[in-house]
């Protein structure tokens, strides 16, 4: 099947994330795929995350398709849209029609509500596709709209000292990443008692030109690192460096989707924990550990450090979701749905 994909690209968006997974999966399969993506000049505050790959051409900016060329000369059965608020939507419009008598057309919504803005519900999709369950009041408007989920990135494993020695930590450490990039913020920045009779270090990981005081004189039992975007490799790394990762975003008056990063992470072998009263990470349950305070979750370190079975038991989760959601899985079931509108054609 010949797959084009018009969204954000290897940089830190949810959009970026989602379609990286599908999209190396689908590749993996045997199909053809071609990336449509900003222009890297449209967006000079954005964080980019590694090179682009052959199959990524970038012809657009914010509101405007500088070169519509590639995306109409393209070879291509089905057009999907990931994040249509982002995308220029008055100037794909111009262009739709001669994309819908090539191509099938597919919207995968990041919308966490249904939007008052009617640029929204102008343009005849083939198929709407929604990746958290919270979003089926997208039924009310495309009742055949249908929910996949997000899909998890592959397992794999590194060894824990040789990623260590390759970022310069310390091999004799509990090491406690706190992840505090693309929004998740420092969380933990005192060191407890319990965790100090176990010699951890708190390990943040913050993006250049975050404003953390301790960067500037860190105690001995915390490190900071200003780091550009992590490229996947690197995230990985500091994860197989670590003991534990937090992600911290807090709950909100309002639904949002699922948390990106933690489906990039489930598979990497490192124990998750994040907020119990954050809406960020629905439907995650056993395969990651919630804390309530910081009181809590030293409380649970300290557990975790002291029992390796019970570490061992969330890792066993987390590859479990990791395989139930998989990238292949998911794409799968996207290829399915593809099929379908084609035969309808």
């Amino acid at each position: 099947m010949k797959i084009a994909v018009m969204t954000a690209w290897n940089d830190e968006t949810g959009a970026a994330v989602h379609a990286k997974a599908l999209v190396k999966a689908w590749i993996e399969q045997g199909h053809k795929v071609t990336v449509f993506s900003f222009l890297k000049d449209a967006y000079p505050e954005c964080r980019f995350t590694g090179k682009d790959e052959r199959y990524v051409i970038r012809c657009f900016g914010n509101d405007t398709i500088s070169d519509p060329r590639p995306i109409l000369t393209s070879e291509f059965d089905i057009f999907v849209v990931e994040d249509l608020r982002a995308l220029p939507v008055e100037q794909l419009a111009l262009i739709f029609p001669m994309i819908k008598e090539r191509a099938r057309t597919v919207h995968i919504v990041h919308e966490d509500k249904l939007p008052r803005e009617t640029w929204f519900y102008q343009l005849p999709w083939d198929k709407v596709i929604y990746i958290d369950e919270r979003q089926d009041f997208l039924k009310d408007v495309y009742p055949d709209a249908e929910f996949i989920p997000f899909p998890c990135f592959p397992l794999r494993r590194g060894d824990k000292y040789e990623s260590r020695e390759r970022l310069g930590l310390p091999q004799d450490k509990r090491i406690i990443f706190n992840f505090c990039q693309r929004g998740y913020q420092p969380y933990l920045r005192c060191m407890c008692e319990e965790l100090k009779l176990e010699e951890a270090i708190l390990l943040f990981v913050i993006a250049q030109g975050y404003e953390m005081v301790e960067k500037e004189s860190a105690p001995p039992w915390m490190i900071v690192r200003e780091e550009e975007a992590l490229s996947d490799e690197r995230f990985d790394e500091y994860l197989f460096a670590s003991d534990a990762v937090i992600f911290h975003k807090y709950k909100s008056r309002f639904h949002r989707l699922v948390s990106a990063a933690i489906f990039q992470t489930m598979g990497a072998g490192c124990p998750i924990f994040i907020p119990r009263q954050s809406e960020f990470f629905q439907p995650l349950k056993d395969e990651v550990t919630h804390y309530t305070d910081t009181e809590d979750l030293c409380r649970i370190l300290k557990a975790f450090f002291e029992d390796e079975r019970i570490a061992k038991r969330v890792i066993e989760a987390e590859e479990v979701f990791a395989r139930v959601r998989s990238a292949k899985r998911i794409a799968e079931m996207y290829i399915d749905v593809f099929t379908g509108v084609l035969k309808e054609r």
